[in-house]
This record gives C-alpha cells, structure tokens and sequence, in this order.
C-alpha cells in the first residue's frame, strides 16, 4: 500500500507540472515583463487646445550640459504640432558610440513612445550655437514628454538611454503638469558590443551624409539579431545598398549617396524587426517541442501505473476537500474586496473634501491678497500725493523736500520718504511687479553735476527697496539730467519742482491681470 500511495504521490506531482506546462503551452500564462534598463525622471504636460505653448528645452547633465532651445507647442483637433529649436548639440558620435543622429520622441505617462522623427543639427557649430537647429513635427498624443536621444538611426523603433535634452516644466494657465517616469527596455548590451568603426570621412568631411553612418549602424543591429540567418535576402539588399552609397559618395554624388544610404538604413531595420519576431517564434517552438517530450513522459508513467482505482477515487474525495476550501477562500477574498472597495471609496470622499478646502483657503488668501493691494494703493496716493496715470504706467513722485543733502555728507532720504518707501516696496512684493526709477535735476551745475546728482538720488532710492526685499532684477534706476522739466527753471521753485524722483509702476490694469493669476 505504501508503494502506491508514494507511485500515486509521484504520479500526481508529474500530473500537476504536466497541466501547468500544456496551460503555457496553449498560452494561458501570461508574457514575461520586459526588464527597464534605465529609468530617466521628466514631467509631461497636458496642452489646451488651440494655444501655442512655449516649453523650454534643457540638456541633461550627463551627455548635453550646454544644450538650451525651445519647443513651440499647439494641439489643433486631433493632433498636436510641435516646433523644436535646440542649440550647441554635440556630435552624435561624441554622444554614444552607436549614436548616428538625433530623434525626438512624445512619451505619454503610459509608456507609449512616438518617434517624431529625425532631429539634425547645423554642420556649423558657430551657426548652431547661434541659430539653433529646428524640426517641424506633429504627434496625436495631447499630453506627453518631449525628450531627444542620439540613437543609430532615425527608424528605431523606441527611444535609447541617450538623453541629451527633455522639456522642462511650463507654469501657463490651462498647461497640466505631473511627474512621468520613462522606462529604458531592451538589451543594454546591444550598443557596447556592436560597434563597427566610424568611417574616417564622417569626422573629417563636414557634408558626408549622415544616412551613410546610419546604414552602417542600421546594419550592426540587424546583424546582432542574426538578420543574416534569419532575414538574409533584406541583409543582402541592404549591404549592396550601403556599397552602392559608399561608392556614390567617393564619387562625389552626396546627394545620391544620402538618398541609397536611407534605402539601406530601411531595408536593414526592417530585417531586423523580421530577425527579431522569427527568433521569437524559434524560441516559441522550442519550448513548445520541451513541453510535447514532458508530456510524452507523463503519458509513459501512467501506462506504468495499472490498478489505481482507489487511490484515484482518494484523490477525487480530496479534490473536492480541496474545492470546498477554494470555495471559502473565495468567499473571503471577495469580502476583502468588498471591504477595501469600501475604504476606496471612503478615501476619495476624503481627498475630495480636502481639494474643496484648499480651493476654499486659496480663494480667501487670493481676496485677503487683493484686498491688502488695493488698501496700499489707496495709502500710496494719498502718501506720494503727486500721482500721475500715463500710458506707460502709474508715475509715482518723491520731491526735492523728500531728499536731505549737505555739504561732504552722503545724500540721505527724509523719513517721510522712508514712510512711502516702505509701503511701495510692500506694494511691490506682494504684485511682484517692476518698477522704474527716473531722476531729474534742475539745469544748475553741468551735464555731468547733473547725472551725478540724478545717480546718486536713483541709487539711493534704489538701494533702500532693495533693502526692503525687492529683487534687483525688478528695479532699475535711470539718472535723466534736466529732461522733461515740470516747470520753467526761472524760479527757485520751479527749479526745486524739476529735482525730483519718479517711480514708474507698470498699469493698474497690467497689475490686475498679474494678481489674478493662481
């Protein structure tokens, strides 16, 4: 009896396996998770419609340090047009020793990457770095990461780990912003141990076509799948492409070169993407063959096996143990389901109430904002008094009275001057607006005494808002010797009228828009 109940015990193990293997023979299992290599950390942005975006395009630290540009962005319809300007990219060769030329690529938060298409720079450097270089594409995703790769050629089919330039945040009305996590899968070896060497002529002739260097990476890859056993007529073809371009190319005719090279680079990607898909299915075959001799074994042991009945009918009562326990796991699982769908839902009433409170707390800070700007308003014009509305702005005046100066003693500032100061440096933190500083003089003294006195005023005036925790970026001063006098300088007191300090803050109507904007 102990003999067949350890011949049953074996015979059940083996029945296990076998229906586990036929299962992932049929296809009931699913694929394997391709592994990421490299995760590169951007953010992607959700555009409006029918609004050009600027996103501005930075290098990353490892491979484009010096790399700056610009992309113009806009979603018409159902698609969305993008314009790329980026300046001083490297090389591509300097980049990556597979690397050839340039694609941008829109990857969604999903994972979907979008080759954009082939991104070139000048051949001049001096040129690049002025101009840039600029590509014009379209994408049908709405909301995506722009990043750029040096890759091997322009049809690969996902992006490399060569980043060399992302786009950065956008801070615009209607822009959505999140974080997106770009996942690298595929054969890390494949660009360290492919390399053939790059043609003399391609670092020494600034005209030699890129499509020749590319056709020959293009070749490398395919070529590591084994496009030659398993995609050989497409090798062939594009080998005597990439020859027919090299030798266009020594004969002078780049043109033609580039356009057989481009053949090469298409027939060579596409014996890859074969090799790839045919080595797949060999190696399918060949786990299903694996799985046919396991079965074939599990088939011969049972025909060993005669007279099991009992046993059998021991393992059917257990079998249906075994259901009736199922059956109650099931049960459990689904309550825990039921419950945790509970607390789900418990959780999104909470996180929508606290959304609600913060909309309720940036309404009240925006109004509490509001209203202390327009009440400093108020006090600047009765402090200033002397307050002109042009088109350039609101003039804001400080008069001679406001100024102290003696002989051998640095100009300093009353404290009723002090007193407006204060007030319209708090004005302009809270709008973060700019303001311009505008000195005048009287016409004593010469052109020269002159700009020294409207100088040392506007630094001063300058240096005190500063002081007060204004940025120096947002405040300047300009000395405007006797120009534009107030009134005749016939008179001690129309000279005294002309020596003042005007400050220039931009329109009510600009500061408005500025406040009003989260």
């Amino acid at each position: 009896m102990g003999v067949l109940r350890d011949s049953l015990a074996v015979l059940a193990s083996w029945a296990v396996i076998g229906a586990a293997l036929v299962g992932a023979a049929r296809g009931q299992q699913p694929p394997p998770v391709p592994r990421s290599d490299v995760t590169f950390r951007t953010v992607t942005m959700r555009y409006p419609f029918d609004r050009e975006v600027r996103v501005p395009m930075v290098g990353t630290q490892r491979l484009g340090a010096n790399v700056s540009g610009e992309a113009v962005v806009e979603r018409r319809s159902s698609v969305t047009k993008i314009s790329l300007t980026l300046k001083r990219l490297p090389r591509p060769a300097t980049v990556g020793p597979m690397a050839a030329t340039y694609v941008m690529w829109a990857v969604t938060p999903e994972g979907i990457c979008d080759n954009l298409g082939e991104y070139r720079k000048r051949q001049s450097d001096t040129l690049d770095g002025w101009f840039g270089s600029e590509i014009s594409t379209t994408t049908r995703h709405r909301n995506f990461s722009l990043i750029v790769t040096a890759e091997p050629h322009y049809l690969v089919a996902s992006p490399s780990r060569l980043v060399v330039a992302a786009n950065a945040e956008v801070r615009a009305g209607q822009v959505f912003v999140a974080d997106n996590e770009i996942d690298f899968s595929g054969d890390a070896d494949v660009e360290n141990r492919i390399v053939s060497p790059e043609p003399p002529a391609a670092g020494r002739d600034p005209r030699y076509p890129p499509e020749l260097l590319q056709a020959q990476r293009a070749r490398d890859i395919a070529r590591y799948y084994e496009g030659d056993a398993f995609a050989p007529q497409l090798m062939a073809a594009a080998g005597d492409a990439f020859a027919a371009a090299a030798d266009l190319y020594r004969r002078g005719r780049r043109d033609e070169a580039a356009e057989t090279a481009d053949t090469a680079i298409r027939l060579a990607e596409r014996a890859r993407r074969i090799a790839t898909g045919r080595m797949a299915a060999e190696r399918q075959r060949r786990e299903a063959a694996a799985k046919d001799e396991v079965i074939a074994e599990l088939q011969d042991r049972a025909n060993q096996i005669p007279g099991l009945q009992a046993q059998l009918e021991s393992e059917r009562r257990l079998r249906r143990e075994v259901e009736a326990e199922r059956e109650r796991v099931r049960d459990d699982y689904n309550r825990l389901v039921a419950d945790k769908t509970q607390g789900d839902a418990n959780t999104a009433s909470l996180r929508e109430e606290i959304r609600r409170l913060r909309a309720e707390l940036d309404r009240a800070q925006m109004a509490t904002r509001e209203a202390r700007i327009k009440a400093l308003r108020e006090e600047l014009a009765r402090l200033f008094g002397d307050v002109r509305f042009e088109a350039r702005g609101s003039v804001l005046v400080l008069p001679d009275s406001d100024f102290v100066s003696a002989p051998r003693q640095p100009m300093a500032l009353t404290p009723a001057a002090m007193a407006k100061l204060d007030r319209l440096a708090e004005f302009l933190r809270l709008t973060e607006a700019a303001a311009r500083i505008e000195s005048y003089a009287d016409n004593a003294g010469t052109e020269q005494s002159r700009q020294d006195f409207c100088r040392e005023r506007g630094q001063l005036v300058l240096g005190y808002l500063t002081a007060r925790g204004i940025p120096s970026d947002r405040v300047q001063a300009f000395a405007m010797g006797n120009a534009n006098p107030r009134e005749p300088n016939t008179t001690p007191r129309g000279r005294q009228a002309n020596r003042r300090v005007e400050l220039i803050l931009p329109p009510p109507s600009d500061l408005d828009s500025a406040t009003a904007t989260p």
